[in-house]
């Protein structure tokens, strides 16, 4: 039995390779994990860049193209597999892939006869895939020459394709004994937010999966790293004054109001989250409606600007001017994720929910379309007063695009009305998503608990004068006591803990 392993380090980024514990970086102890599989001939690195000294000290066989697309990479792997019964596939980040794990899966894979064996319910960057070299030429066929194969290869690849037509494929599984997707932890050492879980994990005793699983079950805490998501509200205007909307009753009514934030003040916003979380999402629809800023073009640019982050326009469609839609579409190749806010199919339902601009809003859809064809969304609040609408949004939207979003309604903690069509609440209550990765800054700074603290019932400080670092802590405790199953104040009656923002 001679095996390959393929090692993918496309995205290898400098956390990788960072001394991780006081010991060796992510990306060496992949290189030993590799050495120590079952029946290892050869080890081959597939790269973008030029690769750590420690590549070439450990004999590796480095593929490296300036570009890589999923049929590149299928094609690659069936290529270096020639002659080797089977490939374990995995990527340069990950620390803590078991080599135990991995000896079970390749036994199972043999005794079975698979073509493909993955782990399942094991937190990510824990095993590698397993396939034949037959099975990467069959992957690459049914790849085919079209989106997906030419797409940018992700840690999802291989399943993404199999998936196409699984049923022409034995597929063996290894289940991990307890289910741990829920808790959506990446053990990759490729952001500063997943370096500081692994680094946390390891000081905690993970060596392996079974103890990275039992210290996240038993110090769930760890998850709070680093705050993903930043809700901006850079205008106090709405041209809407929405029946299920809070903000009205805590503030008055939003089509009076005209308060902006500066563009140099944002600006130094976005920079301190890029340089305290590298890797967030800005979303600049924070209260008020993002169309209303005198400067919104300028205000995209800053983010897309910045690699590392991300930028999402949530919008009812009103109030945009083609200028400035067309202004953000040339400002960056990288494009915003637009959320277009409907909630009706019918006009008369739509006037009773949000006011006046249906058929504005459409058009902002479809000229949002053609500008940003892949990143698009419309959404709809289910609730009681569109229910018996809701269907026939769903059915007409999902003929022109798959991307169409049916949210929650939301009660604020009891301040609005109980709409709820259903109650969709866990069986068993977990520690607040919110509290783990939501950074929420208003329009002078203020830094609330939570989106849910309309009235700042608790502020952890502000964001143009705080560090953010010293900011983000003072919502640890909150968390700590989610962990013991303590939810004060509003979060006794809150129902938002398992919504899970992008």
């Amino acid at each position: 039995m001679k095996t390959l392993a393929v090692i993918n380090a496309l995205g290898l980024r400098a956390p990788a390779l960072r001394p991780l514990c006081g010991g060796a970086p992510a990306f060496d102890r992949v290189l030993a994990f590799a050495r120590g599989l079952p029946g290892i001939e050869a080890i081959a690195v597939l790269a973008r860049d030029e690769l750590p000294p420690s590549a070439a000290a450990a004999g590796v066989r480095e593929v490296r193209r300036s570009a890589w697309t999923t049929a590149d990479l299928l094609e690659s792997m069936g290529g270096l597999g020639e002659g080797h019964d089977d490939i374990f596939y995995f990527f340069a980040d990950c620390p803590l892939l078991d080599a135990g794990l991995a000896a079970r899966m390749h036994a199972g894979h043999r005794r079975y006869f698979a073509d493909y064996t993955f782990a399942d319910g094991f937190p990510a960057g824990l095993a590698p895939e397993i396939l034949g070299p037959g099975t990467a030429r069959r992957l690459r066929v049914l790849a085919g020459d079209g989106a997906l194969a030419t797409a940018a290869p992700d840690r999802e690849t291989l399943f993404t394709v199999l998936r196409q037509d699984i049923n022409s494929f034995d597929v063996e599984t290894e289940l991990s004994p307890v289910d741990l997707r829920m808790m959506r932890a990446s053990l990759h050492a490729d952001t500063e937010r997943n370096f500081l879980l692994v680094s946390r994990l390891m000081h905690a005793g993970a060596r392996d999966a079974e103890s990275a699983c039992r210290v996240l079950q038993e110090i769930p805490s760890l998850l709070r790293t680093l705050p993903a998501w930043f809700p901006v509200q850079v205008v106090e205007r709405c041209p809407q004054s929405c029946s299920y909307c809070p903000y009205p009753v805590a503030g008055g009514d939003p089509r009076e109001k005209h308060g902006e934030m500066s563009t140099d003040s944002f600006d130094s916003l976005v920079s301190r989250i890029e340089s305290f979380s590298t890797d967030a999402v800005v979303a600049i629809s924070l209260w008020g409606e993002p169309s209303q800023h005198s400067q919104v073009q300028e205000l995209a640019r800053i983010v897309l600007s910045r690699p590392g982050l991300e930028l999402v326009i949530e919008t009812s469609g009103v109030g945009w001017k083609p200028a400035a839609l067309e202004a953000i579409r040339g400002c960056s190749t990288r494009s915003p994720t637009w959320i277009v806010s409907l909630d009706a199919a019918s006009p008369p339902v739509y006037a009773a929910l949000r006011g006046d601009g249906f058929s504005e809003a459409l058009s902002t859809v479809e000229r949002l379309q053609v500008l940003f064809p892949s990143s698009t969304w419309v959404q709809a609040v289910r609730m009681k007063d569109n229910e018996e609408d809701l269907e026939a949004f769903y059915r007409a939207w999902k003929s022109r695009t798959d991307r169409v979003i049916i949210q929650k309604y939301d009660s604020f903690c009891g301040l609005l009305a109980d709409r709820r069509v259903a109650d969709l609440s866990p069986v068993s209550r977990f520690p607040c998503w919110h509290l783990m990765r939501d950074f929420p800054v208003l329009l002078d700074g203020t830094v609330p608990l939570c989106r849910e603290e309309v009235h700042r019932g608790r502020v952890l400080g502000n964001a143009f004068r705080d560090e953010l670092a010293a900011i983000w802590e003072r919502g640890a405790d909150l968390h700590a006591a989610h962990v013991r199953r303590e939810y004060p104040g509003i979060c006794a009656g809150c129902d938002e803990y398992y919504t899970f923002n992008y």
